[in-house]
């Protein structure tokens, strides 16, 4: 019985750790998609809707469920309340998983398919993903991109 209930205690104190680990993936992919989203001036509801699609078939951050909502709308009001607020916000949501190479590719690579979602980069979204390749030390040219 004491092996069963710290067995289901330690179940739930490494599901929260690997959501304490992952939420800077999380918030870094969720702003960057909303960047390039808003990067004609408007984020339309089918940008959005596949933002939320990329983001819950991702297996590292299928466990925070509703949060992302929340994140996405969090981020699109920041954006929609001061661009220029928002968009530092998110650049520094950006700038806290450029330390791990894994995470800096994740994140620019969702990126650039919301970026290619309606089968072009247009020049403001090659704009952004230019600010934040520099950001995490990635080149375009690296990822088929023509900068």
């Amino acid at each position: 019985m004491l092996g069963k209930l710290f067995g289901k205690k330690f179940g739930k104190a490494k599901a929260e750790l690997k959501k304490v680990e992952n939420r800077d993936l999380m918030e870094a992919i969720v702003g960057g998609c909303i960047l390039v989203a808003a990067a004609d001036g408007e984020i339309e509801k089918t940008e959005l809707d596949k933002i939320d699609q990329l983001i819950r078939s991702n297996k590292n951050l299928d466990h925070f469920g509703s949060e992302i909502t929340a994140t996405l709308g969090r981020f699109t009001e920041q954006l929609n309340a001061g661009f220029r607020v928002g968009r530092m916000n998110i650049m520094r949501e950006i700038e806290d998983i450029k330390s791990n190479p894994l995470d800096a590719e994740e994140v620019f690579v969702n990126m650039i398919t919301i970026a290619e979602a309606d089968g072009e980069i247009e020049a403001g979204e090659l704009k952004v993903l230019s600010e934040v390749g520099r950001l995490l030390g990635l080149r375009l040219a690296d990822f088929g991109i023509e900068g």
